[in-house]
């Protein structure tokens, strides 16, 4: 269903940007909760929420980019304490509205394209639930340019249980692999669990790699 209603988007607007802009203001996901989908309802981020605060810790991570950022419903309550945090987003209507509500001294938020612009220089970035969101060449690019920020750590989503990928049109969606072609991670040095609820995901994690040993580290 979700390639599906990708494939639409994509043949309605040309863009990246202008998709996933009318995935926010229209609520495409139609998820009461939050407009970033129901991946980031409180109930499937508990985990993540529960233990990221020590991983940072453990990583000696002291500065966070989370690139999506969404709408930073379940980001809001995660304790960041003693971390310089930066949302970033592709969508400016949702960073405006991010900054004005949720902006205080250690958390900030920027307009940022993940594939395109350059990046802050943190110590981690969070790329959750979107290189499942773009295509191989996209998903490419936007790792090589993660691999140049000058970042430790990436901690992003897999599926390990996946086979197989497939590409997409980006804005689409589809379970990635990241041990798998054409990407070939290594075993994350750490691992979440996010215990999704959809039973047919149950295997997602938000997986830790240093970026040095990533293949795109190459690229960059």
């Amino acid at each position: 269903m979700q390639r599906r209603s990708g494939q639409r988007l994509a043949k309605r607007f040309g863009t990246a940007e202008e998709r996933f802009r009318h995935i926010y203001k229209s609520n495409h996901w139609s998820e009461a909760e939050s407009v970033s989908g129901p991946g980031s309802t409180l109930e499937e981020t508990e985990p993540i929420r529960r233990e990221l605060p020590s991983l940072l810790k453990e990583l000696g991570a002291i500065s966070l980019l989370d690139l999506p950022c969404g709408d930073f419903h379940w980001m809001q309550h995660t304790d960041l304490a003693g971390i310089d945090y930066i949302g970033g987003d592709l969508v400016g209507e949702l960073i405006e509205c991010n900054q004005a509500q949720h902006a205080r001294d250690g958390v900030s938020f920027r307009k940022l394209d993940l594939v395109h612009d350059k990046l802050p220089q943190v110590d981690a970035v969070l790329c959750r639930d979107c290189l499942v969101h773009l295509s191989f060449a996209d998903a490419h690019v936007a790792l090589a340019n993660v691999a140049r920020s000058g970042a430790g750590w990436l901690l992003t989503t897999s599926f390990p249980s996946a086979e197989r990928n497939d590409d997409i049109v980006t804005g689409q969606w589809r379970p990635l692999n990241l041990t798998r072609p054409p990407f070939n991670f290594p075993e994350p040095a750490k691992r979440i669990a996010e215990n999704c609820t959809e039973s047919e995901f149950a295997d997602k994690v938000l997986g830790v790699w240093p970026i040095a040993d990533l293949p795109q580290a190459g690229c960059s």
